[in-house]
């Protein structure tokens, strides 16, 4: 792997400095995984007539599947040494299936310099969605799972995704037209043909996303215990977007809205912690004390958020 030092230099520090001086790049060797008394696991994703591919190599404990040592080789822009350099970093001592956990924001914010200033031009953010699409892949391959058709499917001659990982994109993202849709995967960078062929899916996001915004027009007028479920995550979900999910973000980790169930007089809401903030140590104590003050004030002074 030849390591490039021609780069932008619109890169903030840290990313910078992954790229300069990259210290999770290249193999692992079969002495330093018998020293472990570990497995050997790689995974190759992409292919360099694509321009990106990406080779993923684990040291893993046989017991209990944890990522004991992590590297990578590369081919393509120098900004997905910073991605894969980091997300090497945050693999080691998390289990195969702990690591699939970890989300765009979280990995973007762990590369920014200033919380508020982006790690990546924009052009280049793509980078960030392949290094963890490499990653959910060598995770599937890991555990052998079976794949489906849209898994399986490539659309696009310009990005290593899969159908089912364009889709997973789309809906994160909210994405809604061609530009965002190269941004984020790099679908359409030059294979443009492609892009017919996902109109369909940018166009039922379009209609999602309308939906979602007349419910929350809709539900502001409403009193909270007078709404029906969906109506009731779908204002849970507003609030927390307002209050405590970017911070959740920033540390790699997210939250998730499973049920709202009243149980006499108050509202119990049940939620799921997503990457970092699962099984953190504030998990139970001042993230939740933040999620539940934000929606008892804005919602219902009766609220209870319980995790599972």
């Amino acid at each position: 792997m030849d390591t490039l030092i021609d780069f932008k230099s619109d890169y903030g520090i840290k990313v910078a400095m992954f790229i300069s001086d990259p210290k999770h790049a290249g193999v692992i060797s079969t002495k330093e995984t018998e020293a472990l008394n570990a497995k050997l696991f790689s995974y190759s994703y992409g292919d360099e007539v694509i321009g990106e591919e990406i080779t993923l190599y684990w040291a893993v404990n046989p017991e209990d599947d944890t990522i004991l040592l992590a590297r990578y080789t590369y081919f393509g822009t120098p900004s997905l040494i910073a991605a894969c350099d980091m997300l090497a970093l945050l693999c080691k001592n998390k289990t195969v299936q702990e690591a699939t956990t970890m989300t765009f924001q979280g990995l973007e914010r762990f590369l920014r310099d200033k919380p508020d200033t982006p790690a990546l031009p924009t052009d280049e953010a793509y980078v960030i969605t392949l290094a963890l699409d490499a990653l959910k892949q060598a995770a599937k391959a890991y555990y052998q799972e079976a794949l489906g058709r849209e898994d399986l499917t490539y659309p696009c001659k310009d990005t290593p995704m899969s159908l089912a990982s364009i889709k997973e994109s789309i809906a994160l993202h909210k994405i809604q037209t061609y530009k965002e849709l190269t941004r984020y995967t790099k679908a359409g960078f030059f294979d443009t043909e492609c892009l017919k062929d996902l109109d369909t899916l940018i166009a039922a996001q379009k209609q999602l996303i309308e939906r979602e915004k007349k419910i929350k027009e809709q539900t502001i007028d409403i009193p909270f215990r007078e709404m029906n479920t969906k109506e009731k995550i779908a204002a849970i979900d507003h609030v927390i977007d307002g209050s405590v999910r970017e911070f959740l973000v920033m540390d790699g980790g997210n939250i998730e809205i499973l049920d709202v169930k009243e149980n006499g007089e108050n509202i119990d809401i049940y939620i799921r912690y997503l990457g970092a903030c699962d099984g953190c140590a504030s998990a139970n104590t001042g993230t939740l004390f933040a999620i539940e003050n934000s929606l008892k004030e804005k919602l219902d002074s009766k609220i209870r958020v319980l995790p599972l």
